[in-house]
């Protein structure tokens, strides 16, 4: 039987994530959840609790159950905070393929990484691995953006454009950010901001994912490039060819075997598995497993 624990000797923010509706006939619906019981009796309980005790130590594990009814510890969620936009912030149609500049890029993310605590030179690495400076950015697993950001992450940070730089970068450095505090290790809080927070507390550790385990190697030789007061390399030469014609979004061809997750925010993402663990959503795709709060979504697509 799956069984972990770990303690992280930190407060955190406390962080909410996502509920799901799903227009389904009833008799489908019975049926699908029927299927994810079934599924979800096969793996055990996988989902990771996280229990704060009366010093703060902060408390991971599988079996909520050691926990729930001990007077010394409470459950907490960790909550994201609406992200703060400057006053002279001026959106752009949602619809309009996104341009950033050197300038422009360097003022987000220096005023940011001020809000978060979040080092410049970390976060321009974790934009160059993420989407390469391009703001249309959208990956097989839906994520977009410079930072790539989750659909039910940006609505929990009351993003309204997940592509308008400044959003997305504000969206992502605050994720960053809560990656650091919980795992207090940057290699750690690198692997769970590309594998989900869940797999590196399961793991103990950095992931068996060699996408991830190549990914916080990446980052942090891009770090390096951009931090010591050196001139950073490529900061956004690829965004700023692309600023007379902005690349297109293009969503990319999902697998008939696929979920589609619909947000009532107009975005998608795929899905190899939607576990119903009330009031929650659990979300697989690849290597990466999620909660998403359900009020967030409109309806789950099933696979063709």
């Amino acid at each position: 039987m799956f069984y972990m624990c770990t303690q992280v000797k930190t407060l955190v923010v406390i962080v909410a994530l996502n509920m799901i509706f799903v227009c389904v006939a009833p008799g489908e619906q019975d049926a699908r959840l029927s299927l994810a019981s079934q599924q979800d009796r096969r793996r055990g309980d996988r989902t990771l609790h996280q229990f704060q005790n009366n010093d703060g130590t902060m408390t991971f594990t599988n079996r909520p159950e050691k926990y729930k009814h001990r007077g010394d510890y409470v459950e907490v969620d960790v909550k994201y905070e609406r992200i703060p936009l400057p006053a002279e912030y001026r959106p752009t149609s949602r619809t309009q393929p996104k341009v950033v500049t050197d300038e422009s890029l360097r003022s987000i993310v220096s005023r940011y990484a001020r809000i978060y605590g979040v080092d410049e030179a970390l976060i321009y690495a974790v934009i160059r691995a993420e989407s390469n400076f391009d703001p249309n950015a959208i990956s097989h697993a839906g994520a977009r953006g410079l930072m790539q950001l989750m659909p039910g992450t940006a609505a929990e940070m009351g993003v309204t454009d997940i592509f308008d730089p400044t959003q997305n970068v504000a969206g992502g450095t605050q994720y960053l950010a809560r990656m650091l505090e919980i795992f207090r290790d940057k290699r750690l809080a690198l692997a769970a901001y590309n594998a989900g927070p869940e797999n590196v507390r399961r793991h103990n550790g950095i992931p068996p994912f060699k996408e991830t385990q190549d990914y916080v190697k990446k980052v942090l030789r891009f770090e390096q490039g951009y931090g010591g007061g050196a001139v950073r390399p490529n900061l956004t030469i690829l965004a700023s060819r692309h600023s007379a014609h902005p690349q297109v979004r293009r969503q990319p061809a999902q697998s008939k075997n696929t979920y589609t997750v619909h947000f009532h925010s107009g975005l998608t993402q795929p899905a190899s598995s939607v576990v119903d663990r009330d009031p929650y959503w659990h979300i697989e795709y690849g290597n990466r497993t999620y909660p998403v709060r359900k009020d967030l979504v409109k309806s789950i697509e099933k696979p063709a």
